[in-house]
């Protein structure tokens, strides 16, 4: 009998044992997907629903640092919503990492990509031209002002304390009707799109900032916005080596990459499988859901051994076929270490649900559908990185007032070196704008302020100056003051904004609906510019974007230039809106600016 009560004790203490080991096993898998979850802060509000919440989030609530706590987060990303001036900045992310749950630095990550991606406040953090505008000075230059740009805005994002950069774009533009890349890809060249790429990379992590490199395997080639649609890239295989994963593989090689960002799009000569979608719909899978591409391929062929995590898995692209749960649970499968945004986080419900989606999780691995010790390595992946963070050394920073002054000049630099002239210059320069009447035809009214500002900057009186605005045109006054003039300058922005610009896909439905579409505006572009140089007017166009549009402006315009960039500062009560594209525009047709820049894409 006294046998039997003392096996009965060994056997219940083992049976409690167990117990305890379950709990803390389940614990720490809790922790480790924790690990794997970046989540956005851009509104919150205590009360109301998620979809009725637009208040900006500038300062931590509590509920979510308890959230980031209790759920072991690790790390979160920020939008221009919650970033209003440095200082304001730098309590937000102190905040965040005293929130950190293990003691180690929170991966705090921003789309600061330069150029119209950029999410810092401007007139304290200039955005620079951006990635194409640097691609047309590769020929002169080097990768002189990719480097440079790469080392100011880690400087920037230093200085606040964000420590992740989801840049640089290796997206290869060979496709002028993208929608979301254009202007954000250093060119329509692998080669070239590589050299740039590397040499901002580099900066970028020199000075201290975790770099990204995307969007893997190449955004470059697509008619659809992955924040809207699923994008489908059906190049052939050895199109998709040569073109699309040139750029990724020379990084990965040489360059050392502390992520890999994917791309929610098809690539059927790259995983031709399927799943079932929500709906019931057999999908070619995305690359974000991809083993394929994100283990075999990424992992294994390219030998990449940093952190994988997802675009936003937000995005239409993803988030109108699966729900949160299953997008997260397919994606950690396929090998991404870091699902970034399974929703927008606004409200205490949304932690709720957050909380929920990591139960789904959890029970994913219970049941065989994840590898526990796959979720395990990813996990400790992210742990690496982030204890390589807080080993770093603190960067040496430049005083605020130093370091503006010093992005001030190198955006205005970068702005004349891009400068490209394109094709043949019909006009006789440098123009004496003093003696000339002008009119000028503008995207939108603060472009026309930015236009007359470049001319007052540069100390120029007209003989008379008017501008249309496309944005409210009104046609027949503007015949009338074409009319009038002695030189006309069209401008246009191609293609319209994308979300990605914007922040997310809320973002441009929340736009107001312009009058005339951004085809109807080159239309109506050519058409005016046609009239005036049958009226013996000289004209100008100008790209303020990606140039590909001034193909259709040769017989139109005496002259074509591209700038790739219409970023202004914003309007003060000293100072009207400006923008450096628009000074080097007026510098040149003076004499005073040359125009060294070259195509880094091909028109048609």
């Amino acid at each position: 009998m006294k046998q039997y009560a003392l096996l009965l004790a060994v056997v219940t203490l083992n049976a409690g044992g167990c117990v305890a080991q379950t709990s803390m096993d389940q614990q720490e898998l809790r922790r480790q997907i924790g690990q794997k979850l970046m989540i956005d802060l851009r509104h919150f509000c205590t009360q109301g629903s998620s979809a009725q919440c637009k208040t900006d989030l500038t300062e931590l609530p509590k509920e979510f640092a308890e959230a980031i706590q209790q759920l072991h987060l690790g790390g979160v990303i920020l939008f221009a919503n919650n970033l209003k001036d440095k200082e304001q900045i730098r309590r937000l992310t102190a905040d965040l990492q005293r929130a950190s749950s293990d003691g180690l630095p929170l991966l705090i990550g921003i789309d600061q990509e330069g150029g119209r991606v950029a999410r810092l406040p401007t007139q304290e953090f200039p955005a620079f031209a951006g990635n194409m505008a640097i691609g047309a000075t590769l020929p002169v230059a080097g990768s002189r002002y990719a480097a440079s740009v790469g080392s100011a805005i880690a400087q920037q994002l230093n200085s606040v304390g964000i420590n992740l950069n989801f840049a640089p774009s290796l997206d290869v533009n060979n496709n002028p009707a993208n929608p979301v890349i254009n202007a954000r890809s250093f060119g329509d060249n692998p080669q070239a799109v590589a050299a740039a790429g590397g040499a901002m990379l580099d900066a970028m992590q020199q000075a201290g900032v975790l770099g990204t490199i995307k969007h893997f395997p190449g955004h470059g080639d697509t008619h659809v916005d992955s924040h809207t649609g699923l994008p489908l890239v059906e190049h052939d295989k050895a199109t998709v080596e040569a073109v699309d994963l040139y750029p990724f593989r020379q990084l990965i090689k040489q360059h050392q990459p502390a992520m890999v960002m994917t791309a929610h799009i098809q690539y059927p000569a790259l995983d031709n499988s399927r799943l079932i979608s929500k709906t019931g719909e057999a999908l070619i899978k995305p690359a974000t859901l991809s083993r394929a591409i994100l283990t075999d391929l990424l992992r294994d062929d390219m030998g990449f051994h940093g952190i994988i995590i997802t675009d936003a898995l937000n995005m239409a692209g993803i988030s109108q076929f699966f729900t949160p749960a299953e997008a997260v649970i397919q994606t950690f499968a396929a090998g991404a270490d870091i699902a970034l945004m399974p929703y927008e986080m606004k409200t205490p419900a949304d932690i709720t649900a957050l909380t929920k989606l990591i139960d789904q999780v959890v029970l994913a691995v219970q049941q065989g559908q994840l590898n526990s010790a796959e979720i395990a390595q990813s996990a400790q992946r992210i742990t690496r990185l982030r204890q390589q963070l807080k080993a770093s050394p603190a960067q040496k920073l430049l005083p605020d007032a130093k370091r503006l002054e010093n992005d001030l000049q190198l955006e205005r630099e970068l702005a004349e070196a891009s400068l490209t002239l394109v094709g043949t210059n019909k006009l006789q320069l440098p123009l004496n704008l003093a003696a000339l009447k002008l009119h000028l035809i503008a995207p939108d009214q603060t472009k026309c302020q930015s236009w007359l500002q470049a001319l007052s900057g540069w100390g120029i009186k007209p003989k008379s100056v008017t501008c249309s605005d496309l944005t409210s045109f009104d046609q027949k006054l503007a015949i009338q003051q074409i009319d009038k003039a002695d030189l006309v300058l069209g401008s246009l922005i191609s293609p319209a904004q994308s979300a990605a610009e914007l922040g997310v896909l809320a973002d441009l439905q929340a736009l107001p609906v312009m009058k005339l579409t951004v085809a109807e505006q080159k239309t109506l572009l050519m058409q005016l510019l046609q009239q005036a140089k049958a009226s013996d007017k000289k004209t100008v166009m100008v790209s303020l974007r990606t140039p590909y549009e001034l193909a259709d402006f040769a017989n139109s315009a005496d002259l074509r230039l591209a700038t790739y960039s219409y970023n202004q500062k914003p309007q003060t009560a000293e100072r009207p809106f400006s923008g450096p594209a628009y000074d080097a525009v007026i510098g040149f047709l003076m004499g005073k600016v040359k125009s060294a820049g070259q195509l880094p894409v091909l028109l048609k």
